[in-house]
């Protein structure tokens, strides 16, 4: 009797031991896309701590900020957009996320309202089996997740790497990392903007958006099925709901989807915002990295409009400095500090002028553009120099092609257009001196280092723009750019 009790006890301690390593391998192959982006949500949801979830597609990870709009206002909402989920996934997203944490507040974007497509499978549905597993991943196997598969699902086959994902990461041994085996010990990196995935890239060539007087979506789709069944579910359950359809280039058949969407709030007497048509939110020509998709200027001016309009309109809790929510203050000191790390050093001249517009009030720089520079032909590029301060000086030195000079120093903004005289500054830094001589060759003088004109370089002899930063009194940076088939070359000293 005693060697059988021996024996059941070596079995069960070797089958624990088993199941462990087994469960450590799968987290160490598992890829970690949906652990980043899920689980600072599963965290919060755990105390409870999230008042709005924001649904959606990638329109509204790259274009609304929990983090700002609880920098902003107090509010609370985790951004779980999905990279190319339709109103179908955006559901079953927020069923998944339900189970852990009930809000006050749902906002839900209608983009691809119109979509008709009923099963993620079908191969017109063009829906990335990545893009899915971000969005499911995290989220263990449950009844939620079981009904899921089913309803997305038309092909038993195609569910099976969704409800157990070992199938899918199995074989990722070879292509394993040191951050790979972070996941077993709890440090793993996450997605510290819950859930928001924003970027600094300017889309150059510029948009202009057109109303092409659309009316409304002529039948019922699958797409209008699925946001009536978002709103139904959220009222049995008590919760508010705001339909949204946030900018991007929207074609006929995506604004008549918003207007079918307004149309549909207001039967169940929900809020609607369509920023499509809301003159002033965003400007197309700088605030977005492709036709679709939003930067962070874009993020930025949205999730301003739509935490006012919050404030106004809902009565939502203001938890800042509030005891419990330290992860959102201290993210938010994270972002804030962030912006200001990367605002130095950008290759990509379009990106460094968007960190500038984000955070200019503790820096000293000085711009320097060359006479006749192709700069002076790119609307986005005058539109970023404007909105770190340039005036109607850039706009003299646009059309008539002449050098333009600017110092900003916290806040203070000093101008020099054309081809002229010695202009003085006395600046934080010091004092400088500015000569435009002509197109090409302008000097700057810090100090009293009369000899050295640090605008000049033989290695950069024909640049169209350089920056230079200050710092203690001293250039801590210098950055040249120079338009080169339509690229902009980088260097840097």
């Amino acid at each position: 009797m005693k060697k059988k009790i021996g024996l059941f006890i070596k079995t069960a301690i070797f089958l624990c031991l088993l199941g462990i390593c087994l469960f450590g391998c799968s987290l160490i192959v598992q890829r970690k896309s949906s652990y980043i982006k899920n689980e600072m949500y599963m965290q919060e949801a755990e105390k409870n701590n999230i008042d709005v979830f924001i649904l959606g597609s990638s329109h509204v990870i790259n274009g609304i900020n929990p983090i700002q709009l609880y920098e902003d206002t107090g509010i609370t909402a985790y951004n779980l957009g999905g990279y190319g989920s339709v109103l179908l996934s955006s559901y079953w997203q927020y069923r998944l996320a339900l189970a852990y944490n009930t809000p006050k507040l749902v906002i839900v974007d209608a983009y691809m309202l119109e979509n008709d497509i009923r099963y993620i499978d079908d191969p017109n549905a063009n829906v990335n089996s990545e893009e899915l597993h971000l969005n499911i991943d995290r989220f263990p196997l449950s009844r939620t997740k079981l009904a899921a598969m089913d309803d997305m699902f038309e092909h038993q086959e195609k569910k099976y790497p969704f409800l157990f994902d070992f199938m899918v990461y199995h074989d990722r041994w070879k292509e394993l990392e040191a951050d790979d085996f972070k996941r077993v010990t709890g440090t793993a990196e996450i997605n510290h903007l819950m859930g928001a995935d924003l970027n600094y890239e300017v889309l150059s060539s510029g948009l202009a958006y057109t109303d092409f007087g659309a009316g409304t979506l002529e039948n019922e789709t699958v797409g209008t099925i699925y946001l009536r069944r978002i709103i139904e579910d959220c009222q049995s359950r008590g919760i508010d709901v705001v339909v949204v359809t946030v900018p991007f280039l929207a074609m006929y058949e995506n604004q008549a989807a918003a207007h079918t969407a307004a149309n549909i709030a207001a039967e169940y007497g929900v809020a609607n915002i369509n920023m499509l048509e809301i003159p002033g939110i965003v400007d197309y020509d700088v605030d977005f990295m492709d036709a679709g998709h939003m930067n962070i200027m874009g993020a930025t001016k949205v999730t301003d409009y739509l935490g006012k309009w919050l404030s106004e309109n809902k009565d939502l809790p203001d938890h800042r400095n509030e005891g419990g929510y330290e992860n959102w203050q201290k993210f938010s000191e994270e972002f804030e500090a962030g912006i200001l790390n990367n605002s130095e050093g950008n290759e990509d001249l379009y990106s460094q002028l968007v960190y500038l517009n984000l955070t200019t009030q503790d820096k000293t720089f000085a711009i320097s553009i060359k006479g006749g520079s192709k700069i002076y032909a790119d609307t986005a590029l005058l539109k970023l120099l404007k909105g770190i301060g340039a005036t109607e000086q850039l706009d003299m030195a646009a059309e008539g092609k002449q050098p333009y000079f600017m110092i900003y120093d916290h806040g203070n903004v000093s101008e020099v257009c054309g081809i002229g005289e010695m202009a003085d500054f006395d600046t934080s830094q010091g004092h400088m001196q500015y000569e435009p001589a002509s197109d090409l060759y302008r000097v700057l003088i810090i100090g009293d280092d009369t000899e050295n004109n640090v605008l000049y370089s033989d290695v950069h002899p024909y640049v169209d723009m350089q920056l230079l930063f200050f710092d203690d009194g001293d250039i801590s940076s210098h950055q040249y750019y120079t338009l080169n088939y339509l690229e902009y070359e980088y260097a840097q000293e």
